[in-house]
C-alpha cells in the first residue's frame, strides 16, 4: 500500500484578495492578462493562484479570484473575491513607492467594523492588517517592475458578491462586523482541519468583550446554553463568547486579561460532565468513563444502588441528566456544577467573581455555583 495522502492546504480570503489585486494591477498597468499570479506569503514563500475573471473598462479593472479552503472548507470556501482597481488623479491615498499611492477599502459583501476591540477600528472595512499588507506588496510587485514616469494614485475596493449571505454563518455580527464577511488570514494559508482558526475566533470575541469595559466575559460551550444565560443575565450580546470544545483555551486566554474581572462558564450536562472531570478540551469523549465518573459521585452521595446501576448502564450523559431530574436527585447535578467551578479556577486564578451555570435541555438554568 502506498503512503496515506496528506490533506490539501488552501488559501485565505486575504491571499485571494492579494491575488486579485495583483492580477488587476498587471492588466491596468501593463495591459497583460495573467491566468495566474504568484503571491508572497507573510511568513515566507509564495503561492500561485489562478485568476477566474479579468475585465478592463477605461481606468478600472475588475479581477476575480475564487477562495479555496483546501480540505478544511469553511463558509467562504468557493466564494468569489472581487477586486476593483481604479487609477485616480494623483494625490489620493497613502504613498506606495516609486510615486505610487494606494487606498484600500471594502465594497459590497465586506463587513464594516462597528465596535472597538478588533484589529481594525470602528468605521473601517473589515480587511485585516496582514491581508492589507499582502495587497500592498502585490501591487508593489507590479509597480516596481515597470517604468513609471509619473505619480500614480490607485483606489482598490475588495468585494464579495455573496458576502452578506455568508456572514450570516459566521460570528461577524456578534463581533460588531456588519454587512458582510471579513478579509482574513495571518499566514495566507488555510491549514486542513485547523484548530487555530477556531481559537483565533475565540480570542477575537474575548477582545470585543473586554473592550466593552464591563469587566465581564461569559463563556458557553454551545448555543443553547448561551441563549439561556443571555436571557437569565440580561447582558449585552458582545459579552458572550462561544467556546465550543475549547473552554480550557478560552479560560487560559482570559486569565491574563486584567480588565476582565468577572467570568461566567455555562454549559449543558454532557459538556459539564467532561469539565467536572477536568477535561477542558471537550471534543475528547469516552461515554463509559463519564458514566463511571457520575456513578462515583452518586456513591459519594449515598444514592440508591438501583440509580447507580442505571447511571452505569446509560448510553449518554443526557440520559443520566433526564433520569436524575425525574428521580429528583439534583444533588448530583449540583455536585457536577461545583466541580466545574473548582476546575475552572485552576485556569483563571483569582478573579473578583466566577459563576457557573448548568443549563437544562429545556433551555432553563438548572444549577448555579
Amino acid at each position: 500500500m502506498g503512503a496515506k495522502k496528506g490533506l490539501r492546504k488552501g488559501y485565505t480570503t486575504g491571499t485571494s484578495a492579494a491575488a486579485a489585486s495583483k492580477a488587476a494591477a498587471v492588466l491596468l498597468l501593463t495591459g497583460k492578462r495573467p491566468k495566474e499570479v504568484e503571491v508572497a506569503l507573510p511568513r515566507g514563500g509564495s503561492l500561485t493562484i489562478p485568476v477566474l475573471k479579468l475585465k478592463k473598462k477605461g481606468a478600472t479593472v475588475l479581477a476575480t479570484v475564487v477562495k479555496d479552503g483546501g480540505d478544511d472548507p469553511d463558509v467562504t470556501d468557493g466564494a468569489e473575491i472581487v477586486v476593483e482597481l481604479t487609477e485616480l488623479d494623483a494625490g489620493a491615498g497613502g504613498v506606495q513607492g516609486r510615486g505610487t499611492s494606494l487606498k484600500i477599502t471594502g465594497g459590497h459583501g465586506v463587513g464594516r467594523v462597528t465596535r472597538p476591540g478588533l484589529a481594525i477600528p470602528p468605521g473601517k472595512a473589515a480587511i485585516n492588517p496582514i491581508p492589507q499588507k499582502m495587497i500592498r506588496r502585490a501591487i508593489r510587485d507590479i509597480t516596481s517592475s515597470i517604468s513609471i514616469d509619473k505619480k500614480i494614485s490607485l483606489l482598490l475596493t475588495v468585494s464579495v458578491p455573496k458576502g452578506i449571505e455568508l456572514a450570516e454563518k459566521t460570528m461577524n455580527a456578534r463581533l460588531g462586523i456588519l454587512g458582510g464577511i471579513s478579509i482574513l488570514g495571518t499566514t495566507g494559508i488555510v491549514e486542513p482541519m485547523s484548530l487555530k482558526a477556531y481559537r483565533d475566533s475565540i480570542v477575537c470575541a474575548i477582545d470585543v468583550a473586554e473592550s466593552s469595559k464591563t469587566g465581564t466575559v461569559i463563556f458557553s460551550t454551545g448555543r443553547s446554553s448561551e441563549k439561556a444565560v443571555e436571557k437569565f443575565l440580561g447582558l449585552a450580546p458582545e459579552l458572550f463568547v462561544l467556546t465550543g470544545d475549547h473552554m480550557g483555551f478560552a479560560l487560559e486566554t482570559v486569565a491574563g486579561r486584567k480588565a476582565v474581572k468577572n467570568v461566567v462558564v455555562a454549559g449543558q450536562f454532557g459538556k459539564f460532565t467532561k469539565l467536572a472531570r477536568g477535561r477542558f478540551e471537550t471534543h475528547c469523549s469516552d461515554a463509559a468513563v463519564e458514566m463511571a465518573f457520575i456513578a462515583a459521585i452518586a456513591r459519594s452521595k449515598n444514592l440508591p444502588v438501583k440509580i447507580i446501576k442505571r447511571i452505569e448502564g446509560a448510553n449518554t450523559a443526557r440520559e443520566v441528566f433526564i433520569m436524575l431530574k425525574k428521580e429528583n436527585r439534583v444533588e448530583i447535578i449540583d455536585a457536577i456544577c461545583d466541580l466545574v467551578k473548582k476546575n475552572s479556577v485552576r485556569f483563571i486564578g483569582k478573579k473578583e467573581e466566577l459563576r457557573v451555570f448548568l443549563v437544562g435541555y429545556n433551555g432553563k438554568i438548572e444549577a448555579e455555583a
